[in-house]
C-alpha cells in the first residue's frame, strides 16, 4: 500500500512539474491571444477593449495565480473552453484523441507486421536473404523521416496509381498512408530488438532442457523464447511513447488527419491557451498512464513461468 501510495505521489508531482513548466513557456511564446480572440491588431485595438478583454479571460492575474485558477478548474473537471470555438475543451480533445488512436493503433499493427516476421524468421533462419532484408528495412526505417515515407507513399499511390485519397480522414482508405508512414519507422527499431533477444534467448540453460524433455520447437518458440524476449522489447516501447506521439503530429499535419496533433498546431497558431494547456495535461496522463501499464506488464512476463519446464 506504502509502495502505491507513494507512486501515485511521485506521478502527481511529476505531473505538477511537467504542466507548470509548460505552462510558463506557453504565456513566453510571441503573440497575444486577446488580440487573436478579438481577431484584431494591436494597432486597430482600443487598450480598453485589450484590458477588458484580459480581465475577463483572468490574464491580468499573475501567472502564479492563472496556475492556481486551473488547477482548481482541474480539480472540479472542468478544462474550460476553446478560445476559437466557444466548445468544452475536454470534448474537443476526447473527439480529437479517439482519432489519433486510430491511427496510433494503424501504425503500431502495420510495424507488428513487418517487425514481428522479419525479426523473429532474421533470428531463426541462416538464409542470408532473409537476414539481408531485415537489415535493409531497419536501415531504411531508421534513416528515412517518418515525413518522408510519407511523401514518397503520396506520390506513388495517391497521386501516380490514384488508388488511395491524399488528405482527410473519409474511411479506412484514408488511414493507410499514414499507418503506413507511422509503422514502417517503428518497425525498424523492433526488428533488431527481436532477433538480438529472441537469439540470445534460444540460447539459454532452460531452452535445451525443455528440448531434452521433448518439448516441440513450435512450444519452445511461442510459449518459452519469444515470451522470455518481450520484455527488453516492451521497455524500449514504454521509452519511445514520446517519439510516438511526435511521429503521429508530424503525420496528421501532412496528411491533415483531423487528430489531437493538428489540432494543438491549430491551437497553437491561434495562441488558444485553454485548448493547449488541456492538451499538456491529458497527454502527460496518458503517457503515464500507458508507461505504468507497460511496466507491470513487463514484470508479469518475468516471473517464475520458466519453472514450468523443470517441473
Amino acid at each position: 500500500m506504502r509502495s502505491i501510495v507513494k507512486r501515485l505521489l511521485s506521478l502527481s508531482l511529476f505531473t505538477l512539474l511537467i504542466t507548470f513548466g509548460c505552462f510558463v513557456l506557453l504565456r513566453l511564446l510571441p503573440g497575444d491571444p486577446v488580440l487573436t480572440l478579438l481577431n484584431i491588431d494591436e494597432l486597430s485595438a482600443t487598450p480598453e477593449q485589450i484590458e477588458a478583454a484580459r480581465r475577463e479571460l483572468g490574464y491580468d492575474q499573475p501567472l502564479l495565480v492563472q496556475y492556481i485558477r486551473w488547477l482548481q478548474d482541474i480539480l472540479t473537471l472542468r478544462l474550460g473552453n476553446s478560445l476559437q470555438t466557444g466548445r468544452p475543451v475536454i470534448e474537443m480533445l476526447l473527439e480529437s484523441y479517439l482519432v489519433t488512436a486510430e491511427l496510433a493503433l494503424g501504425g503500431l499493427t502495420i510495424a507488428l507486421l513487418i517487425a514481428l516476421p522479419l525479426g523473429i524468421g532474421s533470428a531463426l533462419t541462416t538464409r542470408r536473404s532473409i537476414v539481408r532484408l531485415a537489415h535493409l528495412v531497419s536501415m531504411s526505417g531508421a534513416v528515412v523521416p517518418g515525413f518522408w515515407i510519407g511523401l514518397l507513399l503520396v506520390d506513388l499511390f495517391a497521386v501516380r496509381l490514384g488508388w488511395l485519397p491524399v488528405m482527410g480522414r473519409e474511411g479506412m482508405t484514408s488511414l493507410v498512408l499514414p499507418a503506413l508512414s507511422l509503422g514502417f519507422p517503428l518497425a525498424s527499431v523492433y526488428i533488431p530488438l527481436i532477433r538480438l533477444n529472441l537469439r540470445r534467448e534460444l540460447s539459454q540453460p532452460y531452452i535445451e532442457l525443455a528440448r531434452m524433455r521433448g518439448i516441440s520447437e513450435r512450444t519452445i518458440l511461442w510459449r518459452y523464447a519469444l515470451r522470455g524476449s518481450l520484455p527488453p522489447v516492451l521497455s524500449v516501447f514504454g521509452l519511445t511513447l514520446g517519439s510516438l506521439a511526435g511521429g503521429v503530429v508530424v503525420l496528421e499535419v501532412l496528411f491533415a488527419y483531423p487528430g489531437v496533433g493538428k489540432l494543438m498546431v491549430d491551437a497553437i497558431l491561434q495562441r488558444d491557451y485553454p485548448l493547449i494547456q488541456g492538451y499538456i495535461l491529458l497527454t502527460t496522463g496518458i503517457i503515464l498512464v500507458l508507461h505504468q501499464g507497460i511496466r507491470s506488464l513487463n514484470r508479469a512476463l518475468r516471473p517464475d513461468w520458466q519453472k514450468g519446464i523443470h517441473t
